[in-house]
């Protein structure tokens, strides 16, 4: 077996008015054990000093290489870092976040050793009152070819249980496998489960190390945490997608069971705690539970599995609303949780 230091690693690392945080992640990034790297930093058209500091790191360290970009999101700035990259494997960092000093030597030992196209980790996450909690989502195990399918099933988000963060942070991917684009998260809910979900598709082995070795920042501005009217018609869209991932798979039409999740959280959360009127708010419930299209995907009430336990005995009655259009039943139920929760 080749020794690990000889593969290369390609670090990608999609860059947009972070100025406060960018040294921070570009130096865990660079003091990484694991020495066989290029850097790629895509300047997405910050406004701030964000640019300037990617060029400094630049003239410091030759494995960094600067992309200038006019602004385009995330998903885009990753797609110009992909056409740079020339690593045996590539990884993705958010620009807020940074990582453990020997994260890359620990996922590329894994990865070299066993011959693992991708290799995730556990990761700790800062919540906005700077409390850290370690997330370890399974023990030190391996996947192959024919488990594909039903592992990238637990990265989509619904009530079944058992799910896995899609953050493509926290992992590694043999670069070869990633013959598809990234998609817009203007566009998609998350362009990181879509990427992960695609890539899985092509994907014949994977493993996971149960060490928390990324620190991920919570991101408060997420779609899925703030409402818009733009933000259902995105839920559908990526419910397509998923469903156009998983066609001709045991999981088919998986996305439809995603996109109840997702409109429920929608309704619970961003809508229910958004500064409106609650006849405006009824209204936004009635939009979403009549539209036809949301209405077809939760017909075939075997795609919706739910957790055991009262809270998921809610969710399901309230699943059984949306599938019935009982639009005012609906809003007085997820009125009455979000007055009792707070």
């Amino acid at each position: 077996m080749e020794g690990k230091e000889n593969k290369k690693l390609s670090v990608i690392v999609a860059v947009y008015n972070v100025e406060s945080y960018l040294d921070r992640c570009i130096g865990s990034i660079a003091g990484q054990s694991y020495a066989n790297m290029e850097i790629i930093l895509v300047d997405d058209g910050s406004t701030d000093g964000s640019a300037a500091i990617c060029d400094a790191w630049a003239e410091r360290d030759s494995r960094i290489k600067v992309i200038h970009k006019k602004n385009g999101g995330a998903g885009y700035a990753r797609n110009s870092g992909l056409d740079e990259a020339t690593g045996d494997y590539v990884a993705f960092v958010d620009s807020d976040d940074w990582l453990e000093p020997g994260m890359y030597a620990r996922l590329m030992d894994e990865a070299v050793t066993n011959d693992m196209d991708c290799v995730y980790c556990g990761f700790r996450q800062q919540l906005p009152s700077l409390e850290s909690v370690e997330v370890i989502e399974m023990g030190n195990v391996k996947y192959t070819a024919e488990d594909m399918p039903k592992l990238a099933r637990r990265f989509i988000m619904d009530f079944g249980g058992n799910q896995l963060n899609f953050g493509i942070w926290h992992g590694i991917f043999r670069r070869e496998l990633i013959d598809f684009r990234f998609v817009s998260e203007r566009e998609y809910m998350s362009e990181d489960m879509v990427f992960t979900l695609m890539f899985l598709r092509n994907c014949r082995s994977f493993s996971y190390i149960p060490e928390a070795l990324y620190n991920y920042m919570f991101n408060t501005g997420s779609l899925s945490r703030n409402y818009n009217e733009h933000i259902f018609e995105i839920i559908l869209a990526t419910a397509g997608i998923i469903n156009e991932i998983y066609r001709g798979t045991p999981y088919q039409d998986a996305g439809n069971a995603y996109a109840f999740c997702q409109a429920y959280f929608l309704m619970r959360f961003p809508i229910m705690k958004a500064r409106m009127p609650l006849r405006r708010k009824y209204g936004i419930f009635k939009k979403i539970i009549c539209n036809e299209k949301y209405h077809k995907m939760l017909q075939k009430r075997e795609l919706f599995e739910f957790q055991k336990g009262l809270k998921y005995k809610i969710i399901r009655f309230v699943y059984n609303l949306h599938r019935k259009k009982m639009v005012r039943l609906n809003f007085l139920a997820v009125l009455s949780i979000s007055l009792k929760k707070g």
